[in-house]
């Protein structure tokens, strides 16, 4: 039923086509696309932000990762995010367009899809990480739509479409050498790019190396808990080294003996009575993690016969190395110190609460390896009544490989048994005779009066994570394009085609993830999924007189044979005069569930704040093959109006409506609910059968699940400025974007009560931080040899959901950045730049290391040096 369905949407659509080239006539038009269309003109009707080179250079962006921030419409990228909110994509980053999720915003690279990440979010969100697309150098502007686009698009597309257009036609080689030094990191960027003849055709190449160093949470005093005297929201945990012990006999935990020892600077305790031996691991993080990027480019063009033959290839390798505390809390399970351990001062039988290492170690860290590449091939050409067509397949690829420290439960247990140590047989050894060894958890192992324990010993006890994934797209599209009709008071030109997807996705972890014997990853097991996607789309654009375009496009996909969707938009732009224009355009999209969240299973280790303190808790969210498509529905109003030679000004009312969102459960809210039910006294509630407990009550493992659940409701307003004028025999110019939020409804499901999260970082929610407003302002001028260009960068304050805080205010902050170039000659380019002038640190935020990392930049201020020599 479904595939008969889809042959007859897409033989309607052939049929279309044929009946409109034969009613065209042979005038040619322009093939020049922006996004947001299939037609040329796109840039018209839709709301399109164009951020360009200059700008680029002005921001001092060295990677991808930093562009997020120039787009006012974004927020909520996990761009520049550390290793503790980010452990299982550090290196990645990604476009996040009205805050709608990770995923769901389009990327595109000359116009066509790039395979997602093969890692996900901390939610479980899959994205395309920006930081794997092409050089720096090769890119030639960033087209943002900011409008939903299902229509045109596709899946994806229900926020918006970002997309990187290249450079082409590079008639000399250029090579750039960019050095930028902030307190306490570096960053070095070379870059090349050159066009060449080849065979008849034109080739442009271009390639990359980057490489940043850390910047640890040592580095920067807003990090420190010491700052804020420890308070139970900074960097602080209950699970140290020295640790804390749960005795039975007195049904409570107490602390190591020697936790008070001067020797353990991080380790500390409340107040003399506190029962738990606490550690500070605010010096043990990256807020910028080591990260080495090498990127190479090709495009190819030429001409075969009456067609073009285009060919594109991208290669990227990102290792990024990001510091974490000296070992991980012991979350997974309960250890036990037995009574006969030799240096249990305590006469009894304990549960250890704490962790292998303590601070005395120095940090531990999680290595990153991501190989990327992307290949894809095109012909177009042209019909003899003027239509043009195309044909382009592409295949990209992302491999991860993740290696993160973590202690082997079943070999630590021996060992406080007596019976661990790689020469050691658990089943047959003695404890602590000959090769096997008892591993001694207290402080006297480091003060010298107790059994001290060996590097080998502790080397035995430590296995790594040990992830290998993949994640794979392969595309195929056919299309054509023209003028379907014309009369003398108007035109329509059509655009029509189908599109065939198949992505897939893998992750096998090492045997210990497996079977859940490391004492914080949890239990992970192996899997691997696929998805198919069959689309056909058409799209109209009516051209009414002078003064009034229409588009009417709509698209139909099934995914795995389902019954399928269509998304339909229309849309309208009328002149009213030459110097204002009215748009609007309604549309609604959908979004398939990811394959991960159909077929994955994600373990992780929130925090959470249960019975009275923050805790990191393991968690296992499945996924769900019976999961529904998203859906959304969006309507923007917009105005352009040039009230003099030279100004521009722009402004656009937003709304979507997305629901049936594809979330990750809330590991607090489970908590919560039991907790609740425990206090109405209620048993063997849903909540309460997802959770586990240690013996002495410590909460060990929630169960989580991939689910159709929420909705989210946002709209907003997006102003634009541009002006140029001659000034002091130069150019100057001008811009601003202004993006104001008023609503960002959440419903976690259709039961639950509706709630806002604009103004809010969302820790408590599907959403991520979204301050009410951002501005992006720039001032340049240029003249001769020189020129100068200033960015503002204004973010509104917002507060602070996270639970046991104390003060939920964040401030608004302004940063300026300056770029001053100059031309040392005809061919050599010299600029000089700082970022962040004032080198105002972040916001204070009620978050572990003190500062919200999605939002606020760590780096303080920044000055670069360039070069750029054209050959």
């Amino acid at each position: 039923m479904t595939q008969r369905k889809f042959l007859m949407a897409t033989a309607s659509v052939a049929w279309l086509a044929a009946s409109a080239v034969q009613a065209q006539d042979a005038s040619q038009v322009e093939d020049i696309v922006v996004t947001g269309s299939r037609i040329a003109g796109g840039d018209r009707i839709a709301p399109v932000e164009m951020v360009g080179r200059q700008t680029i250079a002005a921001a001092g962006v060295a990677d991808a990762s930093q562009l997020v921030r120039l787009v006012t419409a974004n927020s909520g990228s996990e761009a520049q995010v550390d290793q503790l909110n980010q452990p299982q994509s550090s290196g990645t980053a990604q476009f996040n367009l009205r805050n709608l999720g990770l995923g769901s915003t389009l990327v595109l690279v000359d116009g066509q899809r790039w395979t997602n990440s093969a890692v996900v979010a901390v939610d479980g969100s899959a994205f395309v990480d920006i930081n794997s697309l092409v050089p720096m150098i090769a890119l030639q502007r960033v087209e943002v739509v900011k409008d939903g686009a299902s229509a045109v698009y596709g899946s994806d597309a229900v926020a918006g479409v970002v997309n990187f257009i290249t450079r082409r036609d590079v008639t000399r080689p250029e090579v750039s050498a960019k050095y930028a030094v902030a307190d306490g990191s570096e960053e070095s960027v070379v870059e090349a790019i050159g066009g060449f003849k080849l065979l008849g055709g034109d080739l442009t190449l271009a390639a990359s190396h980057f490489h940043r160093s850390a910047l640890g949470s040592d580095e920067r005093d807003f990090t420190q808990a010491e700052r804020y005297g420890r308070a139970a929201w900074t960097a602080v945990t209950s699970y140290g080294q020295p640790g804390s012990y749960f005795r039975p006999s007195r049904n409570g935990f107490s602390p190591d003996p020697s936790c008070g020892d001067p020797a353990f600077a991080s380790a500390y305790l409340n107040s003399p009575t506190d029962a738990f031996c606490r550690l500070d691991y605010s010096d043990f993080f990256d807020l910028t993690p080591e990260e080495t990027r090498t990127q190479l480019f090709a495009d190819y063009r030429r001409p075969v016969g009456d067609m073009t033959l285009s060919l594109q290839a991208a290669w990227s390798a990102t290792n990024t190395i990001a510091r974490q505390s000296p070992s991980l809390p012991i979350l997974a399970r309960s250890l036990t110190v037995p009574a006969s351990h030799p240096d249990n001062p305590f006469g009894e039988a304990v549960l250890f609460r704490g962790r292998l290492l303590g601070a005395e170690a120095g940090a531990s860290q999680a290595e990153f390896d991501y190989r990327t590449w992307r290949i894809a091939g095109g012909l177009d050409g042209r019909f003899s009544n003027g239509w043009t067509w195309n044909l382009s397949a592409t295949s990209s690829r992302q491999h991860v490989v993740y290696d993160k420290p973590d202690t082997i439960g079943s070999a630590l247990q021996n060992a406080l048994n007596g019976v661990g140590g790689a020469g050691c047989n658990p089943a047959t050894g003695a404890p602590g005779v000959g090769a096997c060894q008892y591993f001694n958890p207290f402080g006297s192992a480091y003060l010298g009066t107790g059994t001290a324990n060996s590097a080998a010993l502790i080397d035995s006890l430590i296995g790594s994570t040990g992830l290998r994934g993949a994640s794979t797209l392969t595309t195929a599209d056919a299309s054509t394009s023209g003028e379907a009709f014309v009369w003398s008071g108007g035109s329509v030109d059509v655009a029509i085609g189908a599109q065939y997807r198949r992505s897939a996705f893998r992750h096998d972890w090492s045997d210990l993830v497996n079977a859940g014997d490391l004492l914080t990853a949890g239990v992970s097991p192996d899997f691997e999924g696929d998805q198919q996607a069959l689309a056909a789309f058409a799209e109209a654009r009516i051209h009414l007189g002078d003064r009034i375009e229409a588009q009417l496009a709509g698209r139909y996909e099934s995914y795995d044979g389902d019954e399928g969707r269509f998304s339909p938009k229309a849309a309208i732009r009328w002149d009213v005069t030459d110097a204002l224009a009215l748009r609007a355009s309604w549309g609604q999209g959908l979004r398939a569930p990811s394959v991960y969240a159909q077929s994955g299973a994600q373990a992780s280790q929130p925090s959470v704040f249960d019975r009275g303190a923050f805790v990191f808790v393991n968690t296992l969210t499945s996924g769900r093959a019976d999961l529904k498509p998203e859906k959304s529905e969006s309507l923007s109003l917009g105005a352009l109006w040039k009230p003099i030679e030279g100004l521009e000004l722009g402004l656009d009312a937003w709304r979507f409506d997305y629901t049936d969102q594809v979330v990750k459960e809330s590991a607090q809210a489970i908590i919560d609910q039991a907790a609740a039910d425990v206090a109405a006294g209620r048993s063997g509630t849903d909540a309460q059968g997802r959770i586990t407990r240690s013996p002495s009550g410590a909460l060990t493992f929630v169960q989580l699940y991939f689910i159709n659940a929420s909705s989210i409701e946002t709209q907003g307003i997006d102003l634009s400025a541009r002006y140029r004028h001659g000034l002091w025999g130069g150019q100057a110019s001008a811009a601003a974007t202004w993006t104001y939020v008023d609503t960002y409804d959440i419903r976690l499901n259709a039961s639950a009560a509706q709630v806002s999260g604009v103004g809010s970082t969302n820790l408590n929610n599907i959403g991520r931080s979204l301050p009410r407003n951002r501005g992006e302002f720039a001032l340049g001028w240029s003249g001769g040899a020189h020129a100068v260009t200033a960015l503002v960068h204004y973010t509104d304050g917002y507060a602070n959901d996270r639970s046991g805080i104390t003060d939920a205010s964040i401030a608004s902050q302004t940063t300026v950045d300056l770029l001053y170039s100059r031309a040392l000659g005809a061919d050599l380019d010299l600029a000089v730049g700082v970022v962040n002038v004032a080198d105002k640190a972040p916001p204070l935020a009620q978050f572990a290391l003190g500062y919200d990392p999605v939002v606020a930049d760590p780096r303080g201020r920044v000055f670069s040096v360039g070069l750029t020599k054209r050959f």
